[in-house]
């Protein structure tokens, strides 16, 4: 009896969490959210006098909140991946349900970290949306939704055209259809001696008959990669030899803050389709060479890559495209802000994340690693 008691108990953990959900969603029913973004725009602007530059320090100020989430996917990837891994694993949603609410009622760590997570991301996105869809650019704004210590603005609100800057080619030369054909041969060429030094290298190490096998099968499909890549390449040269820049100047991409701007719409899709698959690219290609080092078939590797490659353009190009219509209804200050976030997404890897993983105690869990290799066998020995 006591032990039925017991196991009904929540965990200090899954209270908590439960406690904090609460909280978040009450801040956010109650408005408490939004009465806090929309004082941190107008604070910013009480410092600037320029609301589109407000609206980029609002994104990089939403980025510096998220830091603390942003450490501890860093830090404990391999739990959360694992988590992952052992939910997708079990198939129907029914398990799957069933799964989550056992580890809840266990009080897991990463499904905690998921739901606290998850709730955040979704309110505080949300709410910048709706703030940006005010018309608090002409119609003057509620002083009560303002904190005490930041300034009412006055009207109207100046300087809602953003000013972004961009390269832009002035002046192209054409350098001939001759030189194109050298920079063509110039490619075969390399790509030929690499290919024969290849063939060297596996030929010294080939000493079994299953190897050379392998090997056919693995030119065949890498002949039919050469073959995609070198029409990219020639068709990249052709367009850059018979327009080769040799003039640049910069110019400015401008629009209103209060309206949407279909320009910056696209930019801000390709800029989302881009950051997805800059991440879902490098993501794949770990697994590839976890996947190479555990002797999987090199032809076997690339044609699971090429499946996961395939799926993440498609994933990554409907949320492109609905990141497009969606924000295509909105004012152009939610997109600048979340424009701001995705380039500081891109360049993460490079900084915040260089640092925060230097600064974490170099530690090798065995039992991680033995999980992130029975992962990516089981992902790609599934397409045998």
């Amino acid at each position: 009896m006591d032990e039925k008691r017991s196991s009904k108990v929540l965990p200090l953990s899954s209270i908590i969490a439960i406690f904090l959900l609460i909280v978040i969603l009450y801040w956010f029913f109650s408005g408490e959210i939004y009465r806090f973004y929309a004082s941190m725009v107008f604070l910013f602007y009480s410092w600037t006098n320029m609301m589109w530059v407000s609206v980029i320090m609002l994104g990089i100020f939403q980025t510096f909140l998220m830091v603390p989430f942003r450490i501890i996917r860093l830090l404990d990837f391999r739990n959360i991946r694992d988590f992952k891994t052992e939910t997708i694993e079990l198939g129907d949603t029914s398990s799957q349900t069933d799964h989550l609410k056992r580890q809840f009622q266990k009080g897991n760590w990463t499904l905690t970290f998921y739901l606290l997570d998850f709730a955040v991301q979704l309110t505080t996105y949300v709410t910048i949306g709706r703030l940006f869809l005010t018309d608090f650019y002409n119609k003057l704004l509620n002083p009560k939704v303002l904190y005490s210590f930041v300034s009412y603005p006055d009207y109207p609100i100046k300087d809602r055209f953003f000013k972004i800057p961009y390269p832009e080619v002035s002046k192209t030369v054409d350098l001939g259809f001759e030189n194109v054909i050298y920079v063509w041969l110039t490619i075969l060429i390399i790509r030929l001696s690499i290919s024969m030094i290849q063939g060297l290298i596996r030929k010294k190490r080939n000493k079994e008959g299953e190897i050379e096998k392998q090997k056919s099968s693995d030119g065949m499909l890498s002949g039919k990669y050469m073959i995609v890549y070198a029409i990219i390449l020639f068709v990249f040269f052709y367009a850059l030899i018979r327009n080769f820049p040799v003039g640049w100047e910069f110019n400015i991409f401008t629009g209103d803050v209060a309206k949407p701007n279909k320009t910056f719409n696209t930019v801000t899709a390709i800029a989302t389709f881009l950051t997805l698959m800059w991440f879902g690219v490098n993501d794949i290609l770990k697994k590839g060479k976890i996947a190479r080092e555990l002797g999987i078939p090199k032809n076997t590797v690339s044609k699971t890559q090429l499946g996961l490659f395939k799926d993440k353009l498609t994933s990554s190009s409907l949320i492109g495209m609905g990141a497009y219509f969606i924000t295509n209804q909105i004012p152009c200050a939610f997109e600048l802000s979340i424009f701001t976030l995705e380039v500081i997404s891109v360049f993460s890897p490079l900084t915040l994340d260089k640092w925060i993983l230097r600064a974490a105690p170099k530690t090798e869990n065995t039992e991680t690693v033995e999980k992130e290799q029975r992962d990516v066998k089981r992902q790609f020995l599934s397409t045998i």
